[in-house]
């Protein structure tokens, strides 16, 4: 009897996460979303892989985003796009990792080489503006050293 009274309470918290988590469908919230879409060229060639992150730099802004660049292009659809207002870009890239050469299966695999510089990642200088007008279509051109 015991389990069964357990295996009700564990339904009833799934049941009420999930009403409570809105599901895996994106964000569910009543922000001036926008969708966001562009290219990144690293060296006036697409980027293969990488990824493209959106903080905001103005106050109020209740949006953030980020999604993968794959063979040059992104996208942010409506639903988990960004509000109007100002922000900071980074872009990355996501090199698949390789093991060391003469290294055994499950030794630890060294942190991928960031290709692109730290400019436009860890000391971006890059921002955009999103508007309610639209389009909001971004695109960068990189340059490495």
């Amino acid at each position: 009897m015991h389990t069964r009274r357990a295996g009700r309470v564990a339904l009833i918290l799934v049941g009420a996460a999930a009403a409570l988590g809105g599901g895996c469908n994106g964000p569910t919230d009543d922000l001036p979303r926008h969708a966001v879409s562009g290219t990144v060229k690293l060296n006036g060639e697409p980027l293969k892989e990488g990824m493209i992150q959106f903080q905001p730099t103005d106050p109020g802004i209740a949006t953030a985003g980020g999604t993968g660049i794959a063979d040059g292009s992104y996208s942010l659809s409506k639903a988990e796009g960004l509000s109007p207002g100002k922000y900071s870009v980074t872009i990355s890239s996501t090199p698949a990792p390789t093991a060391p050469q003469g290294g055994m299966p499950g030794d630890p695999v060294p942190p991928p080489k960031e290709k692109i510089p730290a400019q436009y990642n860890a000391k971006t200088t890059l921002s955009e503006t999103v508007t309610k007008e639209g389009p909001n279509k971004f695109d960068f051109d990189l340059k490495s050293k």
